[in-house]
């Protein structure tokens, strides 16, 4: 087994269960494509390490993208393969560890301008790479954008808990906080209050704009754009479900950590592939399923 392989199977993240229904040569990429970007996160937040190590390992990065490292890993050799066979725009790969890399002294942003600005690195460029990676033309990059910053706005809103106890990290904007009296102390407290659900609402919203962006523009993209974007479309699924389970339960985030089973990935994978999108068909599919285990 390759290290990009390794890396991605023991991820077991959304992404990488998205690609099982890649062709072979544009899986085997992405799972690259994956591993470096998940071995730039784990630089950022893995413990043990001072701020000047993680620089200096996320600076080798960014000489492997340019092509000036004399010895490099698999993963390094791989990385570097990909782009030189797909003439990739690396430009987004720098942007993506330029937002890792603001992490490391992480600042909590003012407003939504310095929230979009970091989905957009951390997210939106993944997704710029990941399309074309994927086999989609250039004409996806409004896509790939819009549904970066969805993804990214889930993972926030859902993680809110893990991010400040953990990592100290705060990315709802603190102008958000203010406008509906969140306040620092009650991040600290993890306290449950009115004013926390109709915070993560405001959050939520905008995630909603940019799933329904996401949506529109896939819809507009050539059918071999659509084909090639079907893992894209399942992480829109299972994130977009994700952010109902949280919208419908009221937020509970200090409490749980929503996710999405791995039976109903599958189904939304399956859905992705039919282009089927009410969630009756899931209904009957789940009832039929409990009828006959009952038997």
């Amino acid at each position: 087994m390759s290290q990009a392989q390794d890396i991605t199977s023991k991820a077991k993240s959304n992404l990488a269960f998205a690609l099982i229904d890649l062709p072979v040569e544009e899986r085997q990429n992405m799972a690259i494509f994956y591993a470096f970007c998940r071995t730039v996160d784990d630089i950022v937040d893995e413990p043990g390490f001072s701020p000047e190590e993680r620089h200096q390992a996320l600076d080798r990065w960014i000489s492997v993208i340019r092509g000036s490292v004399n010895d490099p890993t698999e993963l390094e050799q791989d990385l570097t393969k990909v782009i030189q066979t797909l003439n990739l725009d690396t430009s987004p790969m720098i942007k993506l560890i330029e937002g890792c890399r603001s992490d490391i002294d992480q600042h909590q942003p003012k407003n939504r301008e310095e929230l979009l600005n970091y989905t957009y690195c951390v997210a939106s460029c993944v997704g710029l790479s990941s399309a074309i990676i994927m086999g989609a033309s250039e004409k996806s990059a409004a896509y790939a954008v819009a549904l970066g910053h969805a993804l990214q706005l889930v993972n926030i809103i859902r993680d809110v808990a893990e991010d400040y106890h953990k990592n100290q990290r705060i990315y709802l904007p603190l102008e958000d906080m203010d406008r509906f009296g969140y306040t620092l102390e009650d991040l600290k407290t993890q306290k449950d209050s009115y004013a926390l659900h109709a915070l993560l609402e405001y959050e939520a919203k905008l995630a909603e704009e940019f799933f329904a962006q996401a949506a529109k523009e896939y819809e507009s993209l050539p059918q071999a754009d659509r084909n090639a974007l079907m893992p894209a479309q399942a992480m829109r699924l299972i994130y977009h479900t994700i952010l109902e389970k949280m919208q419908d339960d009221g937020y509970h985030i200090f409490k749980k950590r929503y996710r999405v089973n791995t039976f109903h990935k599958l189904w939304l994978l399956f859905r992705t592939k039919l282009n089927i999108e009410p969630k009756t068909y899931y209904d009957k599919f789940v009832g039929l399923l409990n009828f006959y285990n009952r038997k």
